[in-house]
């Protein structure tokens, strides 16, 4: 790799992790649909009658949860990477790369970049599914395009708690211990009901809770009305816990690699 700049060592990398997912395929591609889609189904077909409470603002009621199952994918289907990543350090692999005078950091780089590949089509079936659940798409192909660069920025930075977690322990294990971590983020923000109907600490808690801020966006760009604020207020929350989590997983990533 010696030849080659740092981008092309990113995309040589990830189309080397992207083969060895097709191996594993149920872990890499299907898990992150598995979760969301029975959360999609049976929560919309169990409580409907959600919809009938007074200033409940849809009656269908997978209309509501869809675009928040959508951004649910992006929590369960990250992780498997950072696992990834580790057993490359202990494998060896890292001294490989070495060998090859490529750049570490790339190794990390495109470890991070497959998370977010992996996620794109359990966004798309989670879709086609709330479609077929009766929800409208009234903000068309823009909206569409906005609420699949959100969910690809949101699983970045969400990711990188897993990457913190891998790297600093070294154990291919400890990410999922972060796995449940979606639960309560789910239920103190507004994927079931609206900010109205929420007990007044729930209420509270979700202002708080950075999963709020992509669901109401994600609202906004598939149901509408599609306005710049929930839009703004997304993205910038989205980044702001992206720059946090990365520079973190890369400094530990660095450690690891010092250390290795």
């Amino acid at each position: 790799m010696k030849a080659v700049g740092g981008a092309t060592q990113v995309g040589l990398l990830l189309v080397r992790n992207l083969r060895e997912g097709r191996r594993n395929p149920v872990l890499a591609y299907a898990l992150p649909i598995i979760i969301p889609l029975a959360v999609l189904v049976l929560v919309a077909k169990t409580l409907y009658r959600v919809t009938d409470l007074p200033g409940f603002p849809t009656s269908n009621y997978a209309e509501w949860m869809s675009p928040a199952i959508i951004m649910l994918t992006a929590m369960t289907g990250v992780g498997y990477a950072a696992t990834s990543l580790v057993i490359d350090i202990q494998s060896g692999f890292l001294d490989r790369l070495r060998l090859l005078d490529a750049r570490p950091t790339a190794l990390l780089a495109s470890r991070v970049l497959f998370d977010v590949v992996r996620v794109l089509p359990a966004g798309a079936v989670l879709l086609v599914v709330g479609v077929l659940l009766g929800t409208e798409v009234n903000e068309g192909v823009l909206g569409i395009a906005l609420l699949f660069a959100l969910l690809v920025l949101w699983a970045a930075a969400y990711g990188g708690l897993y990457f913190v977690v891998a790297l600093g322990t070294r154990n291919p294990q400890a990410p999922l211990a972060l796995a449940p971590l979606f639960l309560p983020l789910q239920f103190l923000s507004t994927q079931f009901v609206p900010e109205s109907l929420l007990p007044g600490w729930v209420q509270a808690a979700s202002a708080w809770n950075p999963f709020t801020y992509m669901v109401d966006a994600a609202r906004a760009m598939i149901t509408g009305p599609l306005t710049a604020g929930p839009v703004i207020e997304a993205v910038g929350v989205a980044l702001l816990l992206l720059v946090v989590t990365q520079l973190a997983a890369r400094r530990a990533f660095l450690k690891a690699v010092a250390g290795a």
